[in-house]
Protein backbone atom coordinates (compact mmCIF):
# COMPACT_ATOMS: atom_id res chain seq x y z
CA UNK A 1 0.00 0.00 0.00
CA UNK A 2 2.98 2.47 0.72
CA UNK A 3 4.97 1.58 -2.61
CA UNK A 4 1.91 2.39 -4.51
CA UNK A 5 1.11 5.60 -2.49
CA UNK A 6 4.83 6.80 -2.87
CA UNK A 7 4.41 6.06 -7.20
CA UNK A 8 1.58 8.67 -6.81
CA UNK A 9 1.68 11.70 -8.84
CA UNK A 10 -0.33 13.59 -5.84
CA UNK A 11 2.05 11.95 -2.93
CA UNK A 12 4.71 13.40 -5.11
CA UNK A 13 3.15 17.13 -5.38
CA UNK A 14 1.93 16.94 -1.30
CA UNK A 15 6.07 16.05 -0.67
CA UNK A 16 7.04 18.96 -2.88
CA UNK A 17 4.88 21.14 -1.84
CA UNK A 18 5.45 20.77 1.74
CA UNK A 19 9.39 20.63 1.05
CA UNK A 20 9.02 24.04 -0.63
CA UNK A 21 6.80 25.60 1.89
CA UNK A 22 9.30 24.77 4.66
CA UNK A 23 12.46 26.09 2.26
CA UNK A 24 10.27 29.24 2.11
CA UNK A 25 9.80 29.45 5.97
CA UNK A 26 13.44 28.89 6.66
CA UNK A 27 14.61 31.57 4.10
CA UNK A 28 11.75 33.61 5.18
CA UNK A 29 12.54 33.72 8.90
CA UNK A 30 16.57 34.33 8.35
CA UNK A 31 15.58 37.04 6.41
CA UNK A 32 13.20 38.68 8.63
CA UNK A 33 15.91 38.04 11.01
CA UNK A 34 18.91 39.66 9.23
CA UNK A 35 17.06 42.52 8.33
CA UNK A 36 15.88 42.82 12.16
CA UNK A 37 17.90 45.66 13.81
CA UNK A 38 17.03 45.41 18.05
CA UNK A 39 18.37 48.06 20.33
CA UNK A 40 17.47 46.31 23.42
CA UNK A 41 16.94 47.95 26.73
CA UNK A 42 19.94 46.91 28.16
CA UNK A 43 21.85 48.02 25.77
CA UNK A 44 20.54 51.33 25.94
CA UNK A 45 21.15 51.46 29.96
CA UNK A 46 24.53 50.69 29.16
CA UNK A 47 25.31 53.60 26.06
CA UNK A 48 23.90 56.06 28.22
CA UNK A 49 25.38 55.02 31.14
CA UNK A 50 28.94 55.02 29.71
CA UNK A 51 28.42 58.92 28.20
CA UNK A 52 26.92 60.02 31.49
CA UNK A 53 30.18 58.83 33.22
CA UNK A 54 32.16 60.21 30.52
CA UNK A 55 30.23 64.00 31.05
CA UNK A 56 30.36 64.02 34.65
CA UNK A 57 26.24 64.72 34.17
CA UNK A 58 22.87 63.17 33.60
CA UNK A 59 22.20 63.18 29.45
CA UNK A 60 18.91 65.48 27.91
CA UNK A 61 16.03 63.45 26.02
CA UNK A 62 18.06 64.67 23.09
CA UNK A 63 21.27 63.49 23.63
CA UNK A 64 19.92 59.66 23.84
CA UNK A 65 17.99 59.94 20.96
CA UNK A 66 21.20 60.53 19.31
CA UNK A 67 22.76 57.54 21.18
CA UNK A 68 20.01 55.39 19.84
CA UNK A 69 20.04 56.79 16.67
CA UNK A 70 24.26 55.91 16.34
CA UNK A 71 24.06 52.51 17.81
CA UNK A 72 21.01 52.04 14.83
CA UNK A 73 23.73 53.75 12.09
CA UNK A 74 26.11 50.95 13.71
CA UNK A 75 24.42 48.16 13.33
CA UNK A 76 22.82 49.11 9.62
CA UNK A 77 26.15 49.10 8.44
CA UNK A 78 27.54 46.04 9.85
CA UNK A 79 24.65 43.82 8.89
CA UNK A 80 25.26 45.48 5.56
CA UNK A 81 28.75 45.00 5.92
CA UNK A 82 28.03 41.37 6.40
CA UNK A 83 26.15 41.00 3.63
CA UNK A 84 28.58 42.15 1.46
CA UNK A 85 31.56 39.84 3.14
CA UNK A 86 33.81 42.30 4.23
CA UNK A 87 34.20 40.11 7.22
CA UNK A 88 37.43 38.56 5.45
CA UNK A 89 39.20 38.92 8.40
CA UNK A 90 38.21 36.46 11.18
CA UNK A 91 39.40 39.46 14.07
CA UNK A 92 37.31 42.33 12.25
CA UNK A 93 35.35 44.14 14.88
CA UNK A 94 31.94 45.67 14.74
CA UNK A 95 33.68 49.03 14.37
CA UNK A 96 36.20 47.92 11.71
CA UNK A 97 33.10 46.82 9.31
CA UNK A 98 30.88 50.03 10.09
CA UNK A 99 34.00 52.46 9.05
CA UNK A 100 34.99 49.63 6.15
CA UNK A 101 31.16 50.03 4.78
CA UNK A 102 31.19 54.02 5.11
CA UNK A 103 34.46 53.40 2.92
CA UNK A 104 32.68 51.17 0.36
CA UNK A 105 29.35 53.26 0.52
CA UNK A 106 30.37 56.97 0.85
CA UNK A 107 32.12 59.70 -1.08
CA UNK A 108 32.95 57.03 -3.95
CA UNK A 109 30.67 59.37 -6.56
CA UNK A 110 31.59 62.70 -8.60
CA UNK A 111 29.75 65.57 -7.68
CA UNK A 112 29.32 68.19 -10.55
CA UNK A 113 31.19 71.74 -10.20
CA UNK A 114 28.57 74.12 -9.85
CA UNK A 115 28.47 77.04 -11.45
CA UNK A 116 29.19 80.70 -9.35
CA UNK A 117 25.41 81.37 -10.20
CA UNK A 118 24.57 78.16 -7.94
CA UNK A 119 27.86 79.73 -5.48
CA UNK A 120 26.44 83.39 -5.02
CA UNK A 121 23.31 81.76 -4.44
CA UNK A 122 24.33 79.43 -2.02
CA UNK A 123 26.11 82.19 -0.37
CA UNK A 124 23.07 84.02 0.24
CA UNK A 125 21.40 81.00 1.89
CA UNK A 126 24.61 80.85 4.21
CA UNK A 127 25.53 84.81 4.35
CA UNK A 128 26.29 84.62 8.06
CA UNK A 129 28.77 82.35 7.11
CA UNK A 130 30.84 84.66 5.09
CA UNK A 131 30.45 88.09 6.68
CA UNK A 132 33.54 90.31 7.34
CA UNK A 133 34.29 90.85 10.94
CA UNK A 134 31.94 93.13 13.24
CA UNK A 135 33.84 96.12 13.95
CA UNK A 136 33.24 98.57 16.92
CA UNK A 137 34.25 102.27 17.25
CA UNK A 138 34.38 103.42 21.02
CA UNK A 139 36.30 105.89 23.16
CA UNK A 140 37.82 104.46 26.18
CA UNK A 141 39.96 105.99 29.30
CA UNK A 142 41.37 104.52 32.15
CA UNK A 143 40.12 105.35 35.95
CA UNK A 144 42.70 106.03 38.31
CA UNK A 145 45.51 105.51 36.41
CA UNK A 146 47.87 107.33 33.95
CA UNK A 147 48.15 104.28 30.79
CA UNK A 148 50.03 106.53 28.54
CA UNK A 149 50.19 103.48 25.69
CA UNK A 150 46.27 103.20 26.01
CA UNK A 151 44.81 105.41 22.69
CA UNK A 152 41.51 107.09 23.74
CA UNK A 153 39.63 106.00 20.97
CA UNK A 154 39.30 102.82 18.70
CA UNK A 155 38.12 101.41 15.61
CA UNK A 156 38.94 97.46 16.19
CA UNK A 157 37.05 94.37 15.49
CA UNK A 158 35.87 92.07 18.17
CA UNK A 159 39.75 89.80 17.44
CA UNK A 160 41.68 93.02 18.41
CA UNK A 161 39.94 94.21 21.17
CA UNK A 162 40.17 90.74 22.61
CA UNK A 163 43.75 91.27 21.73
CA UNK A 164 44.57 94.34 23.53
CA UNK A 165 41.81 94.03 25.92
CA UNK A 166 40.93 91.24 27.12
CA UNK A 167 38.34 88.58 26.64
CA UNK A 168 35.96 89.52 29.31
CA UNK A 169 36.14 93.32 28.38
CA UNK A 170 35.58 92.30 24.54
CA UNK A 171 32.19 90.48 25.21
CA UNK A 172 30.99 93.48 27.22
CA UNK A 173 32.01 96.32 24.87
CA UNK A 174 29.99 94.54 22.20
CA UNK A 175 27.05 93.97 24.62
CA UNK A 176 26.63 97.86 25.01
CA UNK A 177 24.62 100.23 23.48
CA UNK A 178 25.60 103.03 20.66
CA UNK A 179 24.70 106.02 22.88
CA UNK A 180 25.85 108.69 24.77
CA UNK A 181 25.86 106.69 28.22
CA UNK A 182 29.20 106.30 29.82
CA UNK A 183 29.86 102.63 30.85
CA UNK A 184 32.24 101.47 33.29
CA UNK A 185 34.47 98.22 32.08
CA UNK A 186 37.07 95.75 33.63
CA UNK A 187 39.77 94.53 32.08
CA UNK A 188 43.03 92.81 33.26
CA UNK A 189 44.57 96.39 33.22
CA UNK A 190 41.73 98.29 35.66
CA UNK A 191 38.27 99.69 35.23
CA UNK A 192 37.80 101.62 31.76
CA UNK A 193 34.79 104.62 31.20
CA UNK A 194 33.45 103.86 27.69
CA UNK A 195 31.49 105.17 25.41
CA UNK A 196 30.37 103.73 22.30
CA UNK A 197 30.66 105.59 18.93
CA UNK A 198 29.19 103.04 16.17
CA UNK A 199 28.70 99.46 15.82
CA UNK A 200 29.68 98.26 12.17
CA UNK A 201 27.76 95.39 11.09
CA UNK A 202 29.52 93.21 9.18
CA UNK A 203 29.08 93.13 5.62
CA UNK A 204 28.84 89.95 2.84
CA UNK A 205 32.62 89.39 1.69
CA UNK A 206 33.51 89.78 -2.09
CA UNK A 207 32.44 86.48 -3.71
CA UNK A 208 36.25 86.49 -5.69
CA UNK A 209 37.31 86.40 -2.37
CA UNK A 210 35.69 83.59 -0.42
CA UNK A 211 35.11 81.70 -3.65
CA UNK A 212 37.42 78.77 -2.70
CA UNK A 213 35.79 78.28 0.64
CA UNK A 214 32.35 78.72 -1.02
CA UNK A 215 33.39 75.76 -3.33
CA UNK A 216 34.43 73.31 -0.43
CA UNK A 217 31.49 74.41 1.71
CA UNK A 218 29.20 74.04 -1.09
CA UNK A 219 30.26 70.58 -1.92
CA UNK A 220 30.74 69.01 1.90
CA UNK A 221 26.75 70.05 1.78
CA UNK A 222 26.42 67.89 -0.97
CA UNK A 223 28.34 65.22 -0.01
CA UNK A 224 26.57 65.05 3.63
CA UNK A 225 23.22 64.89 1.99
CA UNK A 226 24.37 62.42 -0.70
CA UNK A 227 25.77 60.48 2.31
CA UNK A 228 22.63 60.86 4.35
CA UNK A 229 20.39 59.38 1.67
CA UNK A 230 22.44 56.85 1.04
CA UNK A 231 22.00 56.16 4.34
CA UNK A 232 19.05 56.46 4.81
CA UNK A 233 18.21 54.18 1.82
CA UNK A 234 20.02 51.33 3.71
CA UNK A 235 17.79 52.04 6.88
CA UNK A 236 14.37 51.40 5.40
CA UNK A 237 15.32 48.10 4.44
CA UNK A 238 15.41 46.87 8.16
CA UNK A 239 12.54 46.75 10.69
CA UNK A 240 14.08 48.49 13.73
CA UNK A 241 12.50 47.71 17.29
CA UNK A 242 13.90 49.78 19.72
CA UNK A 243 12.73 48.23 23.48
CA UNK A 244 11.90 51.23 26.18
Amino acid sequence: MLKKLLHKPLVHFLVLGGLLFISYSFFKWYEDTQNHIVISKERIVQLTSQKEKELLRLLSKEEKEEIIEKEIYEEVLYKEALKRGLNNNNVDIKGDLVKKMELVIYNTYELPVPSDEVLKAFMLENRKNYLKEERIHFIQSMIGRNVKHFKKEYDLTAFEVNNIFGRSFAEVLFELETDEKVHKVESTYGVHEVQVIEKIIGEVKDFNVVKEKLLDDYLRKQREQKNRAIYESLKSQYRISIEK
